[in-house]
């Protein structure tokens, strides 16, 4: 298996569209932007996850060289001159969108598993007082135990960098889970991690927070496979 490059940047982008748009809007994402996006410079892969709960339900992933591949002239050339095919799903998702920017700042895990099935994801702010321990318990207690959960491939942990196309009111911390199954969370290994004092503790302060459970919809595409993959286009 090869290995990707070392991707410290991610670019998420939430968008929904009513659901008799969906069979259009997943060929949209698999045959036009996914591989229009994923090879311009600086991108190194992408997925693309679904969860039926979430207030929207699709969430693309594209792993970045760095956090200022989105603040880029390439990137935002391709959102200011949409294609006829982006033009028109733009009127189909409407304000059912969010982009936000982010940082790497620790992984514990593999990195040679290919393309995890499910990932629980939790988006969260905390008070500006408590950063120093809550970035401690995270880095030296929190995410090692999660990362040990039988079923839990990888845990990485991002920081929103407020470049261009982040939200003002977006929370500023994300952490994503890789995992073999969904039941993974919830199973009475990932209990007895989250069961410490001091998780207790962080977790009371957390605010603005969102969990989710995502289920894999398209294998990643890297940026080798997207630049050698023919592009289709509606116009």
């Amino acid at each position: 298996m090869t290995t990707q490059p070392q991707a410290t940047g991610l670019i998420t982008v939430r968008l929904d569209v009513a659901p008799e748009h969906d069979a259009e809007f997943n060929d949209w994402y698999l045959l036009e932007h996914v591989p229009q996006l994923t090879a311009m410079p600086g991108f190194v892969s992408t997925r693309r996850y679904f969860c039926e709960n979430a207030d929207i339900r699709y969430l693309a992933w594209y792993e970045t060289a760095d956090e200022t591949v989105e603040a880029g002239p390439d990137f935002q050339h391709i959102v200011a001159n949409p294609t006829p095919w982006s033009q028109r799903m733009r009127t189909l998702y409407g304000d059912k969108r969010e982009r936000m920017n982010f940082r790497l700042m620790r992984e514990v895990g593999k990195t040679d598993f290919g393309d995890a099935p499910w990932m629980y994801i939790v988006h969260t702010d905390i008070p500006g007082h408590i950063v120093d321990e809550y970035n401690a318990w995270y880095d030296s207690e929190h995410l090692p135990r999660c990362a040990a959960i039988p079923g839990v491939l990888r845990a990485r942990r991002y920081m929103s960098t407020g470049i261009l196309g982040g939200t003002s009111d977006g929370p500023k911390y994300l952490t994503a889970y890789e995992m073999t199954g969904p039941d993974i969370w919830e199973s009475p290994a990932a209990l007895q991690a989250r069961k410490t004092p001091w998780t207790e503790k962080m977790r009371s302060l957390f605010s603005n927070t969102r969990r989710a459970l995502y289920k894999l919809v398209a294998p990643a595409v890297s940026h080798e496979q997207a630049r050698k993959q023919p592009r289709v286009s509606v116009t």
